[in-house]
């Protein structure tokens, strides 16, 4: 067995344990069979563990995790768009598995923006070893703060996976509603994990969908550009 899978294999023996206590056993074996198999069908290297000196901030860093695919799929099917017309930003992108989902899953493009540059470097890999099998996708990685960073104006979701604390993410969040202001459109927040889910509410987004304590989706719809 190759160091890589015992890597990854040690990795979702660590994510199931976790998962087992807080979920059950059999939603914790579901977990981690997606988990296990996603990086071996896709040729990809984005398992739990992180590269050496890939925490930028530590003030701020809340640790990698990549996004499960089955709690990702889940969580899509209760959002109601047009995936070939959608664009995917995805915050805190990590080794880029939330982007190969997103393409994967038929979005227009996806977009991530990664704070450590260590990351970006494996994601953009990432994206490109998915590329050879799927040309035919769109896929953007920006080493970015996204405390700053400026939302695309074609982007209508956006995706976390609790990736910082509440200082950045309500500065994510202003971006966001920048973007809105120049662009009004209606816009859908997917959130794994959603530990400050109320600073989206606070801001005036609309809970519509939640799963547990395994992720929420807020809608927000056209933003006026003379509101406050």
């Amino acid at each position: 067995m190759s160091q890589s899978l015992v890597s990854r294999a040690g990795a979702v023996a660590r994510m199931f344990r976790r998962v087992c206590r807080k979920r059950g056993f059999v939603r914790a074996m579901w977990l981690g069979v997606h988990e296990l198999f996603f990086d071996l069908w896709n040729g990809t290297r984005t398992s739990l563990d992180i590269p050496n000196g890939s925490v930028a901030s530590p003030k701020n860093y809340e640790g990698h995790e990549g996004s499960n695919p089955l709690l990702f799929e889940e969580l899509l099917r209760t959002v109601s768009l047009e995936r070939g017309r959608s664009v995917f930003l995805d915050y805190g992108a990590g080794k880029g598995r939330a982007l190969l989902l997103a393409a994967q899953h038929g979005f227009k493009k996806a977009i991530g923006v990664e704070l450590s540059a260590a990351l970006c470097a494996t994601a953009l890999r990432n994206s490109s070893t998915y590329r050879k099998r799927h040309p035919w996708s769109s896929i953007e990685v920006h080493c970015a703060d996204a405390a700053t960073f400026e939302v695309p104006d074609e982007v209508n979701v956006a995706y976390f996976f609790n990736p910082f604390g509440p200082e950045v993410m309500l500065a994510a969040i202003d971006r966001i509603i920048e973007s809105l202001r120049r662009s009004p459109r209606e816009f859908h927040v997917i959130y794994l994990n959603p530990r400050y889910g109320e600073l989206f509410i606070r801001k005036g987004f609309i809970p519509v969908y939640r799963q547990g304590t395994e992720g929420l989706i807020l809608c927000c719809g056209r933003v006026d550009r003379r509101s406050s």
